[in-house]
């Protein structure tokens, strides 16, 4: 899809041409000709936007980015970006969100365009700062965020000649993880490239564009460029399906005997949830979150009777489960295959969202529409309405579906009870006591790996409010997402309370995005889950069930000898924070936190966490001396 939208943007193809690839993809022909009309609006038209003069490349820039009421630039440049940089001096409404490191200054920028669902711009200094920002570029384009990286390059009159940090081919880096690349080709086309990048980050199913620009080019003077109105660069995403495929799915969810709904990570971007709400109320049937090896958000909210946790975490229920639709998930997101399908062949399969390379890829479905996932679940609301459902039928699955919400819940509610005075604290206590202290409209960002089950097991995202909390989380698994993450997503939303959720291995990846937070003034909440290890490399280690499971050597898991204070490391940062060891100190901590980011400061609280999972109990670290010459002997 991605291609054909550059060709047709690019107009290598015509609308005919455009809209027939995309119909091959398997995109309904109404959908696609919407899309085509939505691609084509953007596309320059005769008339012209604002006419500016006399100014450099970086200065153009600038102000296009001042006309589309772009408010920040995320970036770490250097000297091949000066001349855009410059420009950024007395233009006081472009703010310069400055990083340590560019992989967290790519999270902050990821976290930003989740939080206010705008599309974000990056600065990044030649291939040193775009091999740095690859890693979590790849988290970005796996959950299809849309964001623009630029980076600068050699002067065009020194390129080729292996010039310093030159690569010949920078602009094709990231290609695999982007849904365009560019190098710009002269000052004059800056306005238009840059406009590029944006529409085709938005372009269905979103992610990263990269454009490199040649230092003299940020540089040099040009006699008048056009900058065209953002609102004719702007792009309809949620597509609609067609009147027949709306009709087939109403069919299956009606004459199904026991339907089931999962919503995945395109639901972060496109929340379904009012539609969805008042479908499953009208079905009687269960909502559930993607599997737990999908990493994917909690979106659906938990209150809601109807909610069901994540997908098969309870393999036991539902058991009689005839149709599953997955909306936005990618059936199925597993770290390894299972030995028996989730999904029972004999079981109806729906599968809808945005990305044509991940609807009906994997798993055999019964009817597959690409479509956006609200427009999709809003247009099934309006048909299964007009539908005569059987009273007797519904109220009896929805009596099942209530009850299973309600055991769980109780379930959970007994579970954090026996846990709750157990040391080293526990991940039931840590996540209720959180829950009970964050404010209802919250937006929680987590990276807890072997703990992201507690996420959806303890937070309340309320049913009843119309602004309610809000989970962010990647499946792209880069570690160090979810601090700078937090950071970029308070910035865009600075009216709500944001927390980081994260692991202490994943910490230390993004512990520089603290540095940024102390400095803007970025009053986040971190809570480190601090079990001393890299326990998802243990846990797997343990169940390959080799001679490490035998002996308790876990190669390359603990973190500990020396034991790394995360407070200490905080403090470095500019930023205050404790540890919290015992369980009867966590309550009052979060409260001392809370009145941190309330006084306008970020926050660290590093939880002494339990360890859990097949050698759980061992203490050995891998160990040789450098100074006494001395080999690893054990």
């Amino acid at each position: 899809m991605r291609q054909a939208t550059r060709l047709f943007l690019d107009k290598a193809i015509d609308r005919r041409a455009f809209i027939g690839r995309l119909a091959q993809a398997g995109m309904a022909s109404s959908a696609a000709t919407t899309l085509a009309g939505s691609i084509a609006s953007a596309a320059p038209a005769p008339e012209k936007g604002r006419v500016v003069r006399n100014m450099t490349g970086g200065e153009v820039m600038a102000e296009l980015l001042l006309d589309w009421k772009v408010p920040y630039v995320f970036g770490l440049g250097g000297s091949e970006e000066v001349g855009f940089l410059d420009a950024l001096v007395d233009r006081l409404d472009l703010q310069y969100v400055h990083g340590l490191h560019e992989g967290s200054v790519m999270s902050m920028a990821d976290g930003y365009a989740r939080a206010t669902g705008e599309v974000p711009i990056l600065n990044f200094h030649s291939v040193a700062g775009a091999a740095y920002s690859l890693g979590p570029m790849v988290n970005a384009f796996k959950d299809r965020i849309p964001l623009v990286v630029t980076v600068g390059r050699q002067s065009t009159n020194i390129r080729g000649t292996n010039a310093f940090l030159e690569s010949v081919n920078l602009h094709q880096l990231p290609q695999e993880y982007t849904q365009w690349t560019w190098d710009v080709m002269s000052t004059e086309t800056i306005p238009e490239v840059v406009r590029r990048a944006f529409v085709l980050a938005q372009s269905p199913p979103g992610g990263p564009t990269f454009v490199t620009f040649s230092k003299d080019l940020w540089e040099e003077r040009v006699d008048e460029a056009e900058i065209l109105p953002r609102e004719r660069s702007r792009i309809e995403v949620d597509v609609a399906p067609n009147e027949d495929q709306v009709r087939r799915i109403a069919d299956m969810l009606v004459a199904a005997e026991f339907p089931v709904i999962a919503v995945g990570k395109e639901g972060a971007r496109f929340d379904p949830s009012e539609p969805l709400m008042e479908l499953v109320e009208l079905l009687g049937a269960p909502v559930f979150q993607d599997i737990y090896m999908a990493h994917g958000p909690m979106v659906f909210p938990s209150t809601h009777p109807h909610y069901s946790g994540m997908f098969r975490q309870d393999p036991s229920y539902p058991a009689e489960l005839d149709l599953y639709w997955a909306l936005g998930g990618t059936m199925f997101g597993f770290g390894r295959l299972p030995e028996e399908p989730i999904v029972s062949r004999d079981v109806q399969v729906i599968h809808t969202g945005l990305d044509a390379a991940e609807v009906g890829r994997t798993y055999p479905v019964d009817l597959a529409v690409i479509a956006g996932i609200r427009a999709t679940t809003a247009a099934v609301l309006e048909e299964v309405k007009t539908r005569d459902l059987s009273k007797l039928v519904v109220e009896d699955r929805t009596r099942r579906v209530r009850d299973y919400h309600a055991s769980r819940r109780q379930r959970l509610e007994g579970a954090a009870q026996d846990a709750w005075e157990k040391s080293p604290i526990t991940n039931e206590r840590l996540m209720v006591e959180l829950n009970r202290r964050m404010a209802p409209d919250a937006i929680v960002v987590s990276e807890l790996i072997t703990s992201e089950s507690y996420v959806p097991s303890y937070l309340d995202i309320d049913h009843t409010r119309a602004k309610r909390r809000k989970n962010l989380a990647t499946s792209g698994g880069v570690l160090g997402w979810g601090v700078p993450a937090a950071v970029g997503a308070h910035i865009g939303e600075q009216d709500r309370e944001v927390w980081a959720l994260v692991g202490d291995g994943g910490y230390q990846f993004g512990v520089h995005a603290l540095w940024t937070a102390a400095r803007y003034e970025v009053p986040v909440g971190i809570v480190v889950w601090n079990n001393g290890q890299y326990q998802a490399n243990r846990k797997f280690l343990h169940a390959y069930g080799g001679r490490a499971a035998e002996t308790g050597k876990y190669i390359g898991c603990n973190l500990g000898s020396p034991d790394i204070d995360n407070v200490a490391l905080a403090r470095g940062y500019g930023v205050d924070g404790e540890t919290v060891a015992e369980p009867s100190e966590v309550g009052p901590a979060i409260d001392r936190c809370l009145r941190a980011m309330r006084d306008g400061r970020p926050y660290v609280l590093d939880v002494k966490v339990e360890r859990r999972f097949g050698g759980a109990d061992s203490t050995w670290h891998d160990f040789f001396s450098v100074a006494k010459k001395q080999a690893r002997r054990s």
